[in-house]
């Protein structure tokens, strides 16, 4: 063999040792995100609560699901709401290192307002049972909402979803399950899937998709959209991209980062929250 033939021999086991070493890497890559994963889209045990106790306006609701496990939500009775003056439901899901506790004050000061309002958990989050995954949580959300629209004091056409972060994507979800009469999302993304494309993550392995962006487009509700302009986490052209795919949405853009949402805009945020739903008939006495 000639010494052309046999360089060119060692030139070819090169190459395919290389490829190997590369396809094995990559699929060492892609089992330890395929594994991982939800430790990143649902870090319970790095999340913060505020330890605060159920209020003494508020309930405390356990569902049980199919699977028996329970899963936990805090309600509020709207001032003034009963059966003769039924009034909206609010239903507030939390992003991805919260928890219901932490939204209390936010219920508190809706109840105030004549809205009634549900906090539910994510199963394996808090006191609740299970291992999150999108399909569990959405499905449990969707249950206990519609137990929540039973409720003699629920005006059944006045369902408000919101969600913030993970939330939005909970939202959605729900909101694809049970008809909302309005969506408001805050600093959520489009899809997880879309998240993945700024990691150069293939899609396929995105075993959560959250598609926020599909599910809008069959939802036929107003739609607020609400996202900071300095977010870190999750960009704003998110935001724009479910404006995109629903155009007819409100986007409001604040002067914020992702977890100080509305930061300095809080006033400002206000008055637009409350006239989107004033808008949509949805404020309590409007």
């Amino acid at each position: 063999m000639s010494d052309t033939k046999k360089a060119a021999k060692w030139v070819r086991r090169g190459v395919v040792s290389l490829a190997l070493v590369i396809a094995l890497g990559y699929g060492l890559f892609a089992a330890a995100l395929w594994a991982g994963q939800d430790s990143m889209i649902f870090p319970r045990y790095a999340g913060r609560s505020s330890g605060r106790a159920l209020p003494e306006t508020g309930e405390r609701i356990w569902y049980t699901a199919p699977d028996g496990r329970k899963i936990e939500a805090w309600y509020f009775k709207g001032k003034g709401r009963s059966a003769e003056s039924p009034g909206p439901l609010l239903v507030c899901f939390h992003g991805n290192a919260d928890f219901i506790e932490n939204w209390s004050w936010f219920a508190e000061t809706c109840q105030r307002e004549g809205f009634n309002v549900l906090l539910p958990e994510f199963r394996g989050y808090g006191r609740s049972e299970g291992e999150p995954s999108e399909k569990a949580i959405v499905a449990d959300s969707a249950s206990m909402v519609r137990i929540a629209l039973e409720r003699p004091e629920v005006d059944k056409g006045k369902l408000i979803l919101l969600g913030r972060s993970l939330g939005g994507g909970v939202a959605c979800g729900v909101g694809g399950r049970v008809p909302p009469a309005a969506m408001i999302l805050e600093c959520t993304f489009s899809s997880l899937a879309a998240m993945a494309d700024g990691y150069h993550v293939p899609r396929w392995l995105v075993r959560h998709p959250f598609l926020n962006d599909e599910a809008l487009k069959a939802i036929k509700a107003p739609v607020l959209l609400a996202h900071g302009e300095h977010d870190r986490v999750i960009p704003i052209a998110h935001a724009e991209a479910l404006k995109k795919a629903r155009p007819d949405a409100e986007l409001i853009r604040l002067d914020c980062d992702h977890n100080d949402l509305p930061g300095k805009d809080e006033g400002r945020y206000r008055v637009e929250f409350e006239g989107f739903l004033r808008r949509a008939g949805l404020w309590p006495g409007t």
